[in-house]
């Protein structure tokens, strides 16, 4: 007999985030189980995508095409974060809902707030650097506070193959599960593409700046600078954040809008991005090394632990274009590093690619669930 349950993930549109929360939904449903996700309204479209039931928050605030997350920090995600509305939006979902179990994004207070409150078991998808979000991230009262909630958590989920992230103490409770991947079939490239993937010549490198608002807009001419005086060819996706019309590519890039990574990374021989853990994860997943190029956030940390785990190079922000056609032109001359990358994708192979995250959450489904035959 195996136990069908009711799970409410709590998240939100901050980026790298969004997928392994969706990703989780769409592989509880293939289980059987009924998975309502609470997010913002710009998940509406891959909530859909991924069959996931989908409520948004009510207390949601405006957000203008052209706001970074930095510059909306106190104005908006805060509020959305930990406020009072947010907080309200989780109690009423989770008195509709009535959840067996809570699946909560790590930077959702509001929702770890609420969850604390609540005698229902309760996993963490921690989508950031654990050591760096628990131990230095916020004030130390900020801290002890989170260390409370965490601590309380059934489980608590870090989204990151083992031996990546630095040492620091480990909770009992706590598990590197790795990457959560998309359990649903993607569409086949388009012929366009595939034909242009296929075609013999100089190795592929995919050039990705994430999908939110950053800074692109300055640091796309540099990198496109640097490729274009290199024997290779470059796939830039631009996450919808840029328009294509937008940047004027060398004659050995292709420019494209938006295409899921795990599409184009087999056929990738190294991988030019901003360090979002997102990223860094499709690329390992797919053993391909990497190059962080930061721009805030999370990401100079990240860049950092791309170098120190041996799967790639970094270089700064403002790099310039010889900077960082140096750094491509050495990563692709590195065996080590392509042998390290693959190293990373078999842990993760090893862990089930999503089964010990799945294994972690469906364990928490009460004896009270109803029970349905294997």
């Amino acid at each position: 007999m195996k136990r069908i349950g009711r799970v409410l993930i709590v998240s939100w549109d901050g980026g790298g985030n969004a997928p392994p929360a969706l990703n989780l939904g769409a592989r509880l449903i293939r289980q059987g189980h009924r998975v309502r996700l609470l997010g913002w309204k710009s998940m509406t479209s891959r909530a859909a995508a991924s069959g996931v039931e989908f409520r948004t928050y009510s207390s949601e605030p405006f957000w203008p095409l052209d706001l970074t997350l930095e510059d909306a920090w106190k104005e908006r995600i805060q509020p959305a974060l930990f406020g009072s509305g947010t907080r309200d939006d989780v109690r009423a979902q989770t008195k509709d809902f009535s959840p067996d179990v809570l699946v909560v994004d790590c930077m959702m207070g509001a929702g770890l707030e609420v969850a604390d409150a609540l005698d229902l078991p309760l996993a963490v998808l921690v989508h950031v650097p654990y050591c760096l979000f628990r131990y230095e991230w916020g004030s130390e009262a900020y801290r002890t506070k989170k260390a409370r909630y965490l601590d309380k958590a059934r489980e608590v989920l870090v989204l990151m193959p083992p031996g990546f992230g630095e040492s620091c103490p480990l909770p009992a409770n706590t598990t590197y599960v790795g990457p959560i991947t998309d359990p649903n079939p993607k569409p086949p490239l388009s012929a366009r593409d595939a034909d242009l993937l296929a075609k013999p010549g100089d190795p592929w490198v995919l050039l990705t700046l994430g999908t939110t608002l950053q800074g692109q807009a300055a640091a796309v001419p540099r990198i496109l600078q640097a490729v274009g005086a290199l024997p290779i060819r470059a796939l830039l996706t631009l996450g919808g954040v840029v328009p294509t019309n937008a940047v004027n590519p060398p004659p050995n890039v292709t420019v494209r809008g938006f295409i899921p990574h795990e599409q184009l990374l087999p056929h990738m021989a190294a991988v030019v991005s901003h360090g979002g853990l997102g990223t860094i994860n499709a690329a390992l997943t797919s053993g391909v090394p990497l190059i962080c190029i930061p721009q805030g956030r999370d990401q100079p940390y990240n860049a950092q632990r791309v170098v120190a785990s041996g799967v790639g190079r970094a270089v700064a922000t403002d790099a310039s274009p010889v900077e960082i056609a140096t750094a491509i032109e050495k990563l692709l001359a590195d065996p080590d590093a392509l042998n390290t990358a693959h190293r990373f994708a078999d842990a993760i192979d090893r862990l089930g690619r999503s089964e010990v995250a799945m294994r972690k959450v469906t364990g928490l489904i009460g004896r009270h669930a109803a029970a349905a035959p294997d």
